[in-house]
């Protein structure tokens, strides 16, 4: 089994901050945005799915990715062979987790899989299919966070 290297020819931020700025804007966001809702409006905050609710799952399942994603990250990318295994396997989190797309677990995960793979920046990118994983990662960590915009701005224009 092979763990070679291969050239980057785009460069993600640092796996700190491209996992932080999944997270603030994912999770932190929305909480701001949730609380602002219970603070400013006269709106039942209690009410079902209201914002209560959803500060409360935001903040359990996207802390969780985080907890679970930057930990396996930690213990799995010291070496070549373990960051290409969590490479995988945070990407099988974020796919797994994409229902759960809301508490910014998919893109979470997703950005760990990009920096497991080593293509954020300082990191050591990988080549073959850890690469591709890493790549796709790369994805679901962006399309969580214009979903996630996108829902944070629209969301007062039509309700």
């Amino acid at each position: 089994m092979s763990t070679s290297t291969a050239p980057r020819t785009v460069q993600l931020p640092s796996a700190r901050v491209l996992v932080g700025g999944v997270y603030a804007v994912c999770v932190l966001a929305q909480l701001g945005v949730h609380t602002g809702d219970i603070v400013l409006t006269d709106k039942d905050p209690y009410h079902s799915e209201g914002p209560v609710e959803s500060i409360i799952a935001i903040s359990i399942f996207g802390t969780a990715a985080l907890v679970i994603g930057v930990g396996l990250l930690l213990l799995l990318a010291r070496t070549p062979a373990g960051a290409r295994v969590g490479s995988f396997l945070l990407l099988a989190l974020a796919v797994v987790t994409v229902v759960f797309f809301w508490s910014g677990a998919p893109g979470i995960f997703g950005a760990c899989a990009a920096a497991s793979a080593g293509l954020t920046r300082g990191g050591r990118p990988l080549a073959g299919s850890a690469r591709v994983a890493g790549i796709i990662g790369a994805f679901f960590a962006m399309l969580n966070l214009v979903l996630t915009i996108g829902g944070l701005v629209l969301t007062p224009l039509i309700g």
